[in-house]
């Protein structure tokens, strides 16, 4: 396999960003594309042609590197199945969990500071390995939604992702936007939590913007870069040359603020000087509750999901409830890549009002699909949207059936065919088999 090497600055893709990167092909070394949002054909091969003009780097966010209870081997082959077919030149994930308990979490959750915790991400790891082409893995640290009490924790969190290090052998992909929301969510410097990182160990960066609400950081990946960030930027450039990444998730009209970021961060790669509650205590005493390796993360873990997750908020902690707040923000980002016709039209926070994320529960699986099925019927009602609505739904209809408990992946082959009021109409025809291709026959002119 032929590999380009990873230098200089890149932005992770997104398709609201095409246009301007395309006409821009300069303004960045390389891109990145989130794995899980790489799974349909169209999204494969779009990011197969990113991979003639730049290195591609495939990020994953779903793989749930630090679940006690392991991870999905069937995600990680596909994993390494992406990163076979861009010549991928390195791979990363996270030092997190998103899964436990058979409950889906939908966001990256931190993990208590813990050996455990490091033998289990270094368990994962080695499964996930088995799955991937020979190219480096790296790993990244999180920003905290919800956080551990101190009790929880047996070392610090520079400490952790050393040791996370010297277990797994892969070097970090150290998130400075995500280190600075947990600094000053905690009252502690930036710099002094950088200065304990083994930095000799990084091999990247990642950069994003955040904002402040109600005295606690929320690091978006949708707001403007903080002066802080780019502090911690030009901190590591000034000691090792590593690549660096600006991600961006919403607000991508603001492009020319894109490009100045982009252009800041290439003059630091440069070295040139610039301007410019019950169930909480209930989690801490099951974690002290056993000294069975793996066992206390495994019920830590499954107790934090289920008060992340069950429908009834009532006596949760000011942290769960925050943790909760953000995720049903991510609700939107996880059910949007399924809507390739409606994502391209419609910003997040439309599909959160079009699905009505923040009134309906959290499954135990599946939810995006749930998310995705709901936007897409209730932009059907939206002159503008509705063409496209009908095609995103009559997809996800062939692909997924009604369970239960919720969707469920359709094994058997689907016909199935749909109309809108202006005599536009769409046909699905699908095999046999999970993964069976889906072919669409459309009738009437597509705006």
């Amino acid at each position: 396999m032929n590999h380009r090497p990873v230098r200089g600055v890149g932005i992770g893709y997104r398709r609201e960003l095409a246009h301007a990167l395309f006409a821009r092909p300069e303004a960045v070394d390389f891109v990145e594309v989130v794995a899980e949002a790489c799974r349909e054909p169209a999204q494969r091969r779009e990011a197969a042609a990113l991979a003639e003009v730049w290195p591609v780097v495939p990020h994953g966010v779903k793989l749930s590197l630090g679940s006690a209870e392991g991870i999905d081997e069937g995600r990680a082959r596909d994993f390494g199945r992406l990163a076979r077919e861009l010549r991928a030149p390195l791979v990363s994930e996270h030092v997190s969990f998103v899964r436990a308990g058979g409950r889906e979490i939908g966001h990256l959750t931190e993990l208590p500071m813990t050996r455990e915790a490091v033998a289990v991400v270094a368990r994962n790891v080695a499964t996930l390995r088995r799955a991937l082409p020979d190219v480096p893995l790296l790993l990244e640290n999180v920003a905290r939604a919800f956080v551990w009490s101190d009790a929880d924790h047996e070392m610090s969190e520079g400490e952790f992702h050393a040791e996370v290090v010297a277990a797994t052998g892969c070097e970090l992909l150290l998130d400075v936007g995500n280190l600075h929301a947990n600094a000053v969510n905690a009252g502690l410097d930036p710099f002094a939590v950088l200065a304990s990182y083994p930095l000799e160990h990084v091999a990247m960066l990642h950069v994003a913007g955040g904002v402040m609400e109600h005295g606690f950081y929320f690091d978006t990946h949708a707001h403007a870069v903080p002066d802080g960030v780019f502090a911690l930027v030009e901190r590591v450039l000034a000691m090792r040359d590593v690549p660096v990444l600006l991600e961006r998730d919403a607000n991508y009209e603001a492009q020319a603020e894109l490009i100045a970021e982009l252009d800041r961060l290439r003059t630091f790669a440069r070295g040139e000087d610039s301007h410019g509650s019950s169930e909480a205590r209930k989690i801490n005493e099951i974690c002290r509750a056993s000294e069975l390796p793996g066992k206390n993360l495994l019920l830590a873990q499954a107790t934090l999901a289920e008060a992340l997750t069950r429908p009834d908020p009532r006596d949760a902690s000011v942290a769960v409830l925050r943790a909760r707040g953000i995720l049903e923000r991510k609700r939107a980002d996880d059910a949007l890549p399924l809507l390739p016709e409606l994502a391209a039209r419609i910003a997040p926070h439309d599909a959160l009002a079009l699905g009505r994320i923040a009134e309906v529960p959290r499954l135990a699986t599946m939810t995006a699909v749930a998310d995705a099925m709901r936007i897409a019927d209730a932009a059907r009602d939206v002159p503008e949207l509705a063409r496209f609505a009908m095609r995103d739904g009559a997809l996800l209809r062939a692909r997924f059936a009604d369970g239960p408990t919720g969707p469920r992946p359709r094994a058997m082959p689907y016909v199935g065919r749909e109309q809108s009021n202006d005599g536009h109409a769409v046909w699905v025809l699908k095999g046999f088999g999970q993964g069976a291709p889906v072919r669409v026959i459309e009738r009437g002119a597509r705006r």
